[in-house]
């Protein structure tokens, strides 16, 4: 009788345990986030995009701008952050007012079907990245370590399977608490790199091309996240709950961490390769005796950091897709966050994403006239006052499945952004970030239409009469 009830307490014991780690599970997948999850504060959300964007690959900066020298990559870096922190800050805070994926939301913006086709877009372009970052990441690990690339490959896919699984909660806190240990490694490798080399102050050897220098900090910072911003922020204490100066923050926190870590990092790229001829100041770890670990803990924790908010994002774009054909089940999200991993960490193995790196590059340059659309439809058309409810109702017009007007302008931006170029007077691209202008295109184009042509969803202009 003793070894029975010890075999059950064992049993009921596991079961308990296994019931608490499936309960953390993220199966949220596109319902509005309840309130009692949304505590997200300003600071955790600062963390959170801080650590995103320090990825093992963001010194790069430093070496694309390094001919422009260390003071003009300064600049360009805060100037960039001058042009984002407003259109950052007001996605942000969409997802704090209506706590809803990106794409759900768009749902009004561009009609179900219209939202449909950008989901599949933006979960094969997300689901690229992390592929292709998976295989960069397990590179620098196997050269710092001297192991198998393969190896790294799985060992960093399965951990981003798991921390994604677990959802913004648990990825939060995760990059919370190793927050400091990604500062030491890199601090380790710095300090390495003043004692043991020549530092000189990188200086510009061509002239300032500021379109071009903007256009690259811009891509690979703000730009490049702000389709996710909303995506979490869902999960921050909502908009309703913080007053006047208390909203500051929230509003700041996600622009300013991305473009803090595109900062410091860019400055170790610039002088790593100033001092060694090579930007990856983490390949420092293979030459270290002794510290080889710091610098592949760093690496990892850069890597997985940053690519783990490509597989969220993915996970969330083909939830939208897969809702917008059939009523969501609770095990959805987990299993497309497993699905997706394992396919992306797959094909980085078997080397496929790396055929395919320049289209989903060009992908990507729908990203800023997407978001600045929506944003204009947030704030001009619904007026912020759409419930999380209605983007959830099925479409029963032409129109509520087809917005042509939001679409045309995201083509229009999308062309301006991609050719612009080659036509477009140098003034658009050599002094402008070209991107930025196409997305303000977009977002005239769209406002001018829905001016004159009101969308289905618009708020009714006697109801503004009324309120006033």
């Amino acid at each position: 009788m003793v070894q029975i009830r010890r075999r059950t307490g064992g049993t009921e014991g596991s079961a308990g345990l296994g019931r608490r780690i499936g309960g953390e599970i993220e199966t949220v997948g596109v319902a509005p986030v309840p309130e009692s999850q949304r505590t997200q504060t300003s600071w955790k959300i600062f963390i959170v995009w801080l650590m995103a964007s320090a990825s093992a690959t963001t010194p790069l900066i430093g070496a694309l701008l390094f001919q422009y020298g260390l003071t003009y990559m300064i600049a360009a870096i805060v100037v960039s952050w001058l042009i984002a922190f407003i259109p950052a800050g007001l996605t942000s805070e969409m997802g704090r007012q209506v706590p809803l994926n990106t794409l759900v939301v768009a749902r009004k913006t561009y009609g179900w079907d219209g939202s449909l086709l950008f989901s599949i877009l933006f979960t094969v372009v997300n689901f690229g990245w992390f592929g292709l970052n998976t295989q960069i990441g397990a590179e620098i690990l196997a050269a710092i370590t001297h192991s198998s690339v393969y190896m790294w490959d799985v060992i960093v896919g399965g951990v981003q399977i798991i921390l994604v699984l677990f959802g913004m909660k648990w990825l939060e806190r995760f990059y919370r608490y190793t927050a400091l240990l990604l500062v030491a490694a890199y601090l380790a490798l710095a300090f390495y790199l003043v004692t043991h080399y020549t530092l000189h102050y990188p200086g510009q050897t061509a002239p300032m091309n500021w379109g071009m220098a903007l256009t690259t900090v811009l891509t690979f910072s703000v730009l490049g996240w702000i389709y996710s911003l909303a995506t979490t922020t869902r999960f921050a204490v909502p908009w309703e709950k913080t007053k006047g100066r208390a909203k500051i923050p929230y509003f700041l926190a996600p622009s300013v961490g991305i473009m803090l870590a595109v900062l410091v990092f860019g400055v170790l790229g610039a002088y790593s390769q100033s001092a060694t001829g090579d930007w990856n100041i983490a390949l420092l770890g293979a030459h270290i005796s002794g510290w080889g670990f710091v610098a592949a803990l760093g690496a990892a924790l850069a890597v997985i950091h940053t690519n783990a908010m490509n597989l969220y994002p993915s996970t969330a774009s083909l939830l939208v897709a897969i809702n917008n054909v059939h009523k969501p089940t609770r095990w959805e999200q987990p299993l497309a966050t497993i699905g997706l991993g394992i396919l992306g960490t797959a094909l980085a193995i078997w080397g496929i994403l790396n055929h395919v790196e320049t289209l989903i590059t060009d992908a990507g340059d729908i990203t800023t006239p997407f978001i600045f659309v929506i944003l204009v439809d947030w704030l001009y058309v619904q007026r912020r006052r759409t419930p999380a409810t209605a983007f959830f109702d099925p479409p029963r017009t032409l129109h509520e499945r087809v917005v042509p007007t939001a679409i045309v302008a995201v083509a229009v931006g999308f062309a301006l952004g991609f050719w612009g170029d080659e036509f477009l007077p140098s003034f658009f691209y050599n002094v402008l970030p070209l991107p930025v202008v196409a997305g303000v295109v977009s977002a005239i184009l769209y406002g001018l239409a829905a001016t004159f042509w009101h969308p289905p969803h618009a708020v009714p202009r006697e109801t503004l009469s009324a309120e006033l």
